[in-house]
């Protein structure tokens, strides 16, 4: 119990305070305004809006008949629908809020601050939020007494199971949070070389990359990959966004912040570089 407790706790750090705390360091940092994190948080409730409206409506079309379909057929069609419709949507949402809102948003900080904001609201309102309402569930039902308790037997095996669950599972689904939340920001950059190169193949580069992230997630999710597996493909994925960001310049913003904290910790009037060997006094 207490290493799941631990792992739960860790899983919650990352994905609920990481976000807000990426925020934070933005607006500190870089400058972006909670304004502009904002729009990346809307734009994910348009798209969630959006995407719930048209598997509702395929939904129907399956119960009425007017698509004939297996229920096997029909769990597959939702899942690829699902991955489908939220790359395409997130793109092309984020795509027409850098261009038609009148705030000047294709800069890279803009940028920054848009993907953090919507991977902060998927991490947050998809992950972060149940799993603090269960953990909160687990902790106030942890010593029932299954011949006493007035809730139902059916909520009490449900709860006994949670405790059974193994401790890595919680860690391995934040790791897979923060591919996800490094990928909205990867493609929100792509989407701004929309703007900054004048070309619109770098909205099919940003559909890419949703399409192939979250596929390989879900899909492999699905197929009850291995969790040691899952935990590697999530690191791979990572590092392939991090090489996209480097290749597109994206990392230098970030870079110079830290260097200037770094900077910022060397005492005024010391030399910052190494002093020169040759004009030391040898006296």
């Amino acid at each position: 119990m207490l290493l799941l407790s631990v792992s739960i706790v860790v899983a919650l750090l990352i994905t609920i305070a990481f976000p807000i705390a990426a925020g934070f360091w933005l607006k500190r940092k870089l400058g972006v305004s909670w304004r502009v994190i904002s729009y990346g948080l809307l734009g994910y409730f348009i798209v969630q809006s959006l995407l719930s409206l048209l598997l509702n409506g395929t939904a129907t079309l399956v119960d009425n008949g007017t698509i004939p379909i297996s229920e096997q057929g029909f769990i597959i069609l939702q899942l690829v629908l699902s991955v489908l419709l939220a790359a395409v949507l997130g793109v092309l949402i984020r795509w027409m809020g850098m261009k038609y809102l009148t705030e000047k948003l294709d800069t890279l900080e803009a940028a920054y601050g848009i993907g953090v904001g919507y991977g902060g609201a998927e991490s947050i309102l998809l992950v972060g939020l149940p799993l603090l309402m269960t953990f909160i569930s687990m902790l106030s039902n942890m010593n029932i007494d299954p011949q006493t308790t007035t809730l139902d037997p059916g909520v009490v095996a449900q709860l006994e199971e949670l405790w059974q669950v193994p401790f890595y599972f919680p860690l391995a689904g934040s790791l897979e949070r923060i591919a996800a939340f490094v990928m909205h920001i990867t493609v929100t950059v792509l989407i701004l070389q929309v703007f900054k190169r004048k070309n619109a193949i770098w909205i099919a580069a940003a559909l890419g990359v949703e399409l192939v992230v979250n596929g390989l997630i879900i899909g492999l999710a699905q197929l009850g990959l291995d969790y040691g597996w899952v935990i590697l493909l999530t690191i791979l994925l990572m590092a392939a966004n991090g090489y996209i960001l480097y290749r597109l310049d994206a990392l230098k913003l970030i870079v110079n912040s830290f260097q200037k904290n770094v900077d910022g910790l060397i005492p005024e009037g010391m030399n910052k570089e190494y002093p020169d060997s040759s004009s030391a006094d040898m006296n």
